[in-house]
């Protein structure tokens, strides 16, 4: 069962982080330098991120001002930095990356 829960608390840190560097599963999958479908597996529980994806996939996110603590104490941690949060917010209100039947 702890097996499951590491699992999660890594599933749930990569979808969060990615999230918060404002990467769909593609983007962060070409980053990666895997398949799309690699990342989803992983991000649901369907088979669990080997430790060279981990580490990978951390720097990218420290690289792009996401930390991720998956130690803390009672759950995990992310910090974003101010720069990452403006960049994503910019991104998001870019009309020109919005789905045809969103735009504004």
């Amino acid at each position: 069962m702890e097996n499951l829960f590491d699992n999660g608390k890594i599933a749930v840190a990569l979808r969060s982080a990615r999230s918060a560097a404002g990467w769909n599963q593609q983007e962060f999958a070409d980053r990666m330098g895997v398949a799309k479908s690699t990342v989803a597996r992983i991000e649901t529980l369907e088979m669990a991120a080997k430790g060279d994806f981990l580490i990978k996939a951390m720097r990218l996110f420290r690289e792009a001002g996401v930390d991720v603590d998956l130690h803390t104490k009672g759950g995990l941690s992310l910090q974003i930095s101010d720069q990452t949060v403006a960049a994503v917010v910019e991104a998001l209100q870019d009309d020109s990356k919005r789905r045809m039947d969103r735009k504004r």
